[in-house]
């Protein structure tokens, strides 16, 4: 890894793999963001060697500051990119609810492992989940989440700088919903963090995700999207369900209108029957 992303060296493109899978958008745990170069370079690779790609495209909607990059299965024109993403982040996990984009080469049999996989299926969930983005109010939780988390990124980085300055600074790309601090040289990560949950702080440290932990760089892994922040922030990105409540009040108003007027047809009725 660097600062464009994956970095393959010389030795291992020298045996191609069959399969590959990457996180462009924002890789765990760094965050970084593989640069459009890097993208190019990856599928030219995979295209000549007749290699395959499954792109997690994680956490590719809450990019701040800058707009996103085109994904790989967006670039790819050789059909070998196979994309995938869930809504666990950008709606609730509990929804449990993913999708995957093939190339349509592939899609019949995906579609019938799909089918032989989940035979219970989720067609009610996935029927209200189609209609809440046919309606536009999926594009419009997104736009006021990445606004919410983008305010609560800021004021934990704002926080930083004035408690620490340049002691602890921010690495990794603008996206995501984490931020990686880095610690002073010689600094024992898995130390603060453990010294942090004594204080009912959750931290992870960055060493723990490194094979080899002792030349791991030292750092911190904290979450942003549970930052407190002033409450006029707060009010500035709620979840779109107002508006479906709304209109659901709405609907039962005029339900009840409908019964209304089919109570004075029906009187009406009655009396002239009388």
């Amino acid at each position: 890894m660097d600062d464009e992303g994956i970095n393959p060296s010389a030795d291992d493109l020298t045996q191609p793999p069959k399969l590959m899978l990457v996180t462009p958008s924002h890789q765990y745990p760094l965050g970084t963001v593989m640069s459009l170069a890097r993208r190019r370079m990856l599928l030219e690779y995979v295209r000549q060697n007749q290699c395959w790609i499954i792109e997690d495209d994680y956490d590719s909607e809450f990019r701040y500051g800058s707009r996103p990059l085109a994904s790989l299965q967006g670039l790819d024109t050789s059909g070998q990119v196979i994309y995938v993403g869930s809504f666990g982040k950008t709606l609730f996990p509990g929804l449990r609810i993913g999708y995957i984009v093939v190339p349509e080469a592939l899609a019949e049999s995906f579609a019938t492992a799909s089918a032989e996989l989940y035979r219970e299926g989720q067609l009610l969930q996935q029927a209200m989940l189609a209609e809440f983005i046919a309606e536009g109010h999926f594009t419009s939780h997104i736009c006021k989440m990445r606004t919410l988390y983008g305010q609560r990124r800021q004021t934990l980085l704002d926080a930083a700088t004035q408690r620490y300055g340049d002691a602890l600074p921010a690495m990794g790309g603008d996206a995501g919903l984490h931020l990686v601090m880095k610690l002073s040289e010689g600094s024992e990560d898995r130390l603060v963090a453990s010294v942090a949950l004594e204080r009912n702080i959750v931290v992870r440290s960055l060493s723990g995700y490194y094979a080899e932990p002792a030349r791991a760089p030292s750092g911190l892994l904290i979450g942003t999207h549970a930052c407190r922040m002033k409450r006029s922030h707060r009010r500035s990105a709620r979840w779109p369900m107002r508006s479906v409540r709304r209109r659901a009040r709405c609907a039962r108003v005029a339900a009840g209108r409908r019964k209304d007027s089919m109570r004075v047809r029906t009187s009406v009725r009655r009396s002239r029957l009388r």
